[in-house]
């Protein structure tokens, strides 16, 4: 029996029973839209990340050959693993790149550790693609809403919340690809709870993609053993020494996370933020802020004097490296993001590279950059992880031109269109798929729902 101590069904129970019985006719068409550009969009950075020095390293170094039988697919490459290899590998390739979407209530990263685990499960299951939209929806909830009682908390504690609420969600999504029943969902999550962890102080290193490819496989792991027959506790969600209790300040507020539960889904309201940039999220109102303005005012890198960049307090928490020696470092420099935007007028893959680190032309714009903070750009939700931002460049004909983004490009509140989300998938693919299987992944992504077998698919996503 799965319940707590007072007889009322546990956390990890609730869970299980939403998850198991979540149906397909539960999304509508807008809720099935925003799935398939969900996982454009992460199949775009797992792409993107095949060719990042970490995935050559997690592939060489712990990522098994398949067997004869229960092969799953590592993407971008012509390789396969075991499911858990697959679920790794796929998981860090979506994070390689920090390219990936987030969630407001998470305060993390939901589709990078959950999508791999579910494609991995689904190739085991034969699933087509209703199968795995579903279970994506499924994940993303978990996640989600575990998030309101404890993404926040995580975050300012020092945990990466990616990791830590991802492996539920991908045990979550794993779960409902295999078909488990509620019990047996439950034990998934309270097996997963015992795999949590990811620290903030990787951020910016190459552990921090490990983290997605850690939760995928330890989630799909944890959804594998419950199937087997595995138990777990009843109630190591919100028990006295369960995962609420250890990690959030006053256990969160458990008894909220089962009435939210679809109620309504976190991909309807608040929605899911897709990045327009390869960067930190914190980076990304100002990146816009300079694009515009460099190209209103026909600004060139010689004619800036100072560049101000200035977000609310407490934002900004991961823009650790202000004078970046490395592409990773960049990614969570705003100097660095706010230098190559004026400087390239743009700020895609190509910018991360040694050379872009090292121009001289940058180092003069890292140099005369500042990052400052002002209470008037706080969002009116104190958790907010999305940043607003304020964007002040002097020039050294002494005119000082500004704009102040409260939502970046990719935001509910600006979204991406459809043509974006796949300029998006060519410009990751450019160098890795045929032009003929970026053309036929697309194409396949876009049906989903009408999608019989999930090896179409995966066929499409494996370099030539």
């Amino acid at each position: 029996m799965n319940s707590n101590v007072n007889g009322a069904a546990s956390l990890s129970m609730a869970i299980g029973r939403f998850v198991s019985g979540l149906e397909f006719g539960a999304l509508s068409p807008t809720d099935i839209t925003t799935l398939k550009f969900g996982i454009m969009d992460c199949l775009a950075c797992v792409i993107a990340g095949a060719r990042e020095p970490v995935t050559r390293m997690v592939l060489d170094t712990i990522v098994p050959e398949a067997g004869e039988d229960k092969k799953a697919t590592v993407l971008a490459h012509s390789v396969q693993s075991s499911a858990l290899g697959a679920a790794l590998a796929n998981g860090v390739m979506a994070h390689a790149c920090d390219f990936d979407d987030v969630s407001d209530p998470m305060c993390g990263h939901p589709t990078a550790p959950a999508l791999p685990a579910i494609l991995a499960a689904g190739e085991l299951t034969d699933s087509s693609g209703r199968d795995v939209l579903l279970a994506y929806a499924a994940a993303i909830e978990v996640m989600t809403k575990l998030g309101r009682v404890a993404g926040y908390e995580l975050y300012q504690s020092g945990w990466h919340a990616t990791a830590a609420l991802g492996v539920f969600g991908a045990a979550a999504g794993a779960a409902k690809i295999l078909g488990l029943g509620a019990e047996h969902t439950a034990t998934a999550i309270g097996i997963a709870a015992s795999r949590v962890a990811g620290i903030r102080a990787n951020i910016g290193s190459m552990v921090k993609p490990m983290h997605c490819g850690f939760a995928a496989r330890d989630g799909l792991e944890a959804a594998l053993l419950a199937a087997a027959g595995a138990t777990a506790s009843p109630n190591a969600l919100e028990g006295t020494n369960g995962f609420l209790n250890t990690y959030v300040s006053q256990g969160g507020r458990s008894t909220d996370v089962a009435s939210l539960l679809g109620n309504p889904f976190d991909i309807r309201e608040p929605g899911i933020v897709f990045k327009k940039y390869p960067s930190c999220l914190d980076t990304h109102s100002a990146i816009d802020a300079i694009l515009e303005l460099r190209n209103r005012h026909n600004i060139q890198p010689e004619q800036v004097r100072s560049i101000r960049c200035v977000l609310a307090p407490g934002v900004g928490g991961d823009l650790a490296y202000h004078a970046p020696q490395a592409p990773m470092e960049g990614k969570f420099s705003m100097e660095f993001c706010s230098a190559v935007a004026l400087a390239r007028g743009r700020v895609s893959l190509a910018e991360f590279a040694q050379e872009v680190v090292d121009d001289p032309v940058i180092q003069r714009l890292i140099n005369i950059s500042k990052l400052d903070f002002d209470p008037e750009l706080t969002s009116p939700n104190p958790r907010s992880f999305c940043a607003a931002a304020r964007v002040e460049i002097s020039l050294e004909d002494g005119r000082v031109i500004d704009k102040t983004v409260r939502y970046m490009r990719g935001h509910p509140e600006n979204p991406m269109a459809e043509d974006e989300f796949v300029a998006k998938f060519k410009d990751c693919a450019r160098s890795v798929l045929s032009p003929a299987n970026t053309a036929r992944a697309l194409a396949t992504i876009k049906q989903m729902d009408q999608l019989s077998d999930l090896r179409v698919l995966m066929s499409a996503l494996v370099s030539d």
